[in-house]
């Protein structure tokens, strides 16, 4: 057996020892380094203000720009053309990666910023055409023009789910030694002569020994068989019916009349009907690749069609990427209070990352930025684009990778970025993703200090000049840094062995949890631990108690001492008793205050105004400040960094401290926390039995369409009432309070109510509700 192996591994090593392909369309070489790895594309003619034309091939078994290499230069002599080798395909590099569809889309995007100054028309073939549908979604106001050559993604052609057979057929590519032999004898020059005459070509003698022999030569390239692999496995077939409906730019479809009856000219007509703006042309005596065998005639109808992009503007129209209007009516919609956040990629794509990537760098000056991201599928890709937006403008750029929020704000203040983002949309559903952006010192930014700024540069087309000199992009671990400072806040050998249920929502705690907790000797029953950012168990919002009921179950059957929950970017946390009992945001912020006074004997505290009475009562009572606030935590920060305050806390669960720079983690109040319950020396619920002595309703929210005139029907009602104006209208008695406010996003109401007695408190919530949905 051992013989046979070795004889075919000679066999395999030399199959590979064959003469490397040529460059076939023979324009410039552009050197492009995407991630890391070399990728080859070419270049053909003229800058002259005509729309240029980025092509993307098709995406097979020796798959590159070879089959441009008739249509490329009859297009290239009005105007300019980049045409691509994709990652693991043709001449570009080769690694063992896991290649996917979003791989490549990511790519085609990348490639549109980094070869074209202003509008571009995208050309691909096959699968390449699916992707580049995907990459015009993406690239909104960027592309002009898309052709698609015989294009697959839709009607049952490399658009469904892999079967078994698929999954199996790849998993046999893939693997070392069968893997190589087998893709040896499909890549044969038999097998591809076979292949190509009866599924490519209409026309058989098409098939030329040179056509073969390219083939051959690309498809046993060391690593050539990577790609073929996930393609045969269904690893990248890409569904493109929910892309296509929502993409700008006009279509233009062709396709041979004699393809294979597997992939029919008719098949055409299912991207005409979701299309916005789309038209086919057929062509006779052509199969699946109607831009080799009917050339010129597949020329001319691009150039017509693409021209007509020309009277909008190619590259000298657009005067390079320094003025280039974000076309985008949901950009105002998408930059909230506090941070940016949208659907990805229908509100927040690729192209505005890029857009908030310059203009950030244009108005903070910042010349060093960390980056991290969540879990998010989108997160890879938004990341990218920022980088690239930062650094053509001149900054240089630390990649954090995966992390949580409150990680983050330890790199930018640790390490002394001048500022940081992190790709993020916190606990909202699985289809968002946004940003939340700092300057030096983890300083948040805000609509009122710098958000609002970025986003009407980007809406204006000011994203400031192009660097002359880009920054650069470099790596960095962080995790274990980050959890040496969190345990500074605590003594680890005073805390005790509890055993402790976390749930992290399938979020960054999943991450950062481990690097913390080995360093304590706490048995940790971990729950949704896998980073997933479609959140497949339930939201990664601890403060909906719908979302806590797998964490209180497993402390109760676990017999757990408590329980703590993060969310999605882990920089908010939630705990439950040892019951399973809910302990909201106000009494943690009661409880880290506390400890903080043990170390910082009165000191100020501070709480927002949604907190319990309790809070506030027992920061004096152990000797501190209490100082109330508006709700929002950029707000908070300033306030905290005026004041030299030492510890703040939110309802949220959010938790800001003075040696974090003054920002949130929910990690530190943990940490604080299990502090407090080692030194009680007694069940958690009995800890928090003294300060939960009230009643709270929790926030209820109601749309209301003339907030000012309810807030002043509101103060009318309760004229006897001790009223202020610190964030919304707050309505106090000695044994009940209210609290209404606006939201910020929405037209919204949020009201709080908290009451010494379960009457009190139910009554005037149901009174005020009354009002307020009258």
């Amino acid at each position: 057996m051992a013989g046979l192996t070795g004889a075919a591994a000679l066999v395999n090593r030399s199959l590979r020892n064959v003469t490397p392909p040529s460059d076939p369309l023979g324009g410039a070489r552009l050197p492009w380094r995407w991630r890391g790895y070399e990728i080859f594309a070419t270049e053909l003619g003229p800058h002259n203000g005509a729309l240029p034309l980025l092509f993307v091939h098709g995406v097979y078994a020796g798959g590159s720009s070879y089959e441009f290499r008739k249509l490329a230069p009859l297009l290239a002599r009005e105007r300019r053309v980049v045409a691509l080798d994709l990652l693991g395909c043709g001449l570009s590099e080769m690694p063992n990666v896991d290649y996917t569809a979003e791989l490549f889309v990511e790519q085609i995007v990348d490639a549109i910023g980094e070869f074209f100054a202003g509008p571009v028309g995208l050309v691909g073939a096959s699968l390449g055409a699916a992707y580049c549908i995907r990459a015009a979604l993406r690239a909104q106001p960027r592309v002009r023009r898309l052709v698609a050559l015989c294009p697959a993604g839709l009607a049952g052609d490399f658009d469904a789910e892999p079967t078994i057979g698929q999954r199996a057929a790849g998993a046999l590519f893939r693997a070392p030694l069968a893997g190589e032999t087998a893709f040896n004898g499909f890549a044969s020059r038999p097998s591809l002569r076979w292949l190509l005459a009866r599924e490519v070509y209409a026309d058989a003698a098409s098939v030329t020994p040179e056509i073969v022999d390219h083939y051959y030569a690309l498809t046993h390239r060391p690593g050539a068989r990577y790609v073929p692999a996930q393609f045969a496995g269904g690893a990248l077939n890409a569904d493109v019916a929910r892309d296509l409906p929502f993409v700008d730019a006009p279509l233009l479809v062709l396709w041979g009349e004699d393809a294979p009856k597997r992939r029919p000219a008719s098949t055409a007509g299912e991207f005409v009907r979701l299309a916005r703006d789309a038209r086919v042309e057929t062509f006779a005596a052509a199969g699946l690749l109607p831009h080799e065998e009917r050339a010129e005639a597949a020329a001319a109808s691009i150039a017509s069609f693409v021209s007509e992009g020309d009277e909008q503007g190619g590259e000298s129209a657009a005067e390079d990427r320094n003025a280039r209007p974000m076309s985008l009516a949901s950009v105002p919609d998408i930059f909230k209070s506090y941070d940016v956040r949208g659907i990805y990629p229908d509100q927040l794509g690729d192209e505005l990352a890029y857009a908030i990537g310059r203009a950030f760098v244009a108005e903070t000056g910042a010349r060093s930025i960390a980056v991290g991201r969540d879990m998010r599928p989108s997160g890879e890709a938004l990341s990218a684009a920022f980088a690239r937006g930062a650094t053509e403008a001149g900054a240089d750029v630390t990649d954090i990778g995966l992390v949580s929020t409150d990680a983050l704000y330890f790199a930018v203040g640790k390490y002394g970025f001048a500022g940081g983002v992190m790709i993020t949309a916190s606990h909202n559903p699985a289809g968002y993703n946004g940003l939340k952006l700092t300057r030096d010192r983890a300083q948040a930014i805000s609509l009122e200090t710098g958000l609002a700024a970025i986003r009407d540069r980007i809406a204006r087309g000011d994203l400031g000049p192009l660097a002359a000199t880009p920054g650069r992009i470099s790596k960095r671990d962080v995790l274990d840094e980050f959890a040496a400072h969190c345990l500074t806040f605590i003594d680890p050998s005073a805390i005790k062995p509890f055993r402790i249920a976390i749930d992290a929502g399938n979020g960054m705690a999943g991450l950062t949890v481990p690097y913390v907790f080995k360093h304590l000797p706490c048995e940790v029953v971990p729950l949704y631990f896998e980073l997933d950012g479609t959140f497949p168990n339930h939201p990664a919002s601890p403060i909906e108690p719908e979302n806590m009921v797998d964490l209180q179950k497993a402390v109760r059957n676990g017999g757990c001492d408590l329980g703590a929950a993060f969310d999605g970017d882990a920089d908010r946390m939630f705990i439950v008793d040892e019951k399973g009992g809910l302990i909201g945001g106000d009494l943690v912020t009661a409880l880290v205050a506390i400890n903080t006074l043990r170390h910082y004997p009165g000191a100020k505290i501070l709480y927002n105004l949604i907190c319990s009475r309790s809070v506030p009562e027992q920061i004096e009572k152990h000797g501190g400040v209490a100082l109330r606030s508006q709700v929002g935590h950029s707000l908070i920060k300033k306030t905290m960094r005026d004041e030299d305050v030492v510890f703040g806390g939110e309802h949220s669960g959010h938790f800001y401290f003075h040696d974090n720079w003054f920002a949130d983690s929910g990690m530190i109040a943990l940490l604080q926390c299990l502090e407090v319950f080692s030194n009680a020396g007694k069940p958690v619920s009995e800890v928090i039995a003294p300060i939960d002595a009230r009643f709270r309703s929790g926030e209820i929210n109601t749309r209301v369409d003339d907030i000012p005139r309810k807030l002043e029907q509101l103060e009318a009602h309760f004229a006897g009432a001790q009223i202020d104006h610190l964030d919304g209208v707050t309505i106090a008695y000695p044994d009940w309070w209210l609290n209404v406010r606006p939201s910020n996003t929405e037209p919204l109401l949020r009201l709080n109510v908290e009451g010494d007695t379960q009457e009190l408190m139910e009554r005037h919530r149901d009174e005020a509700l009354a009002l307020i949905r009258s």
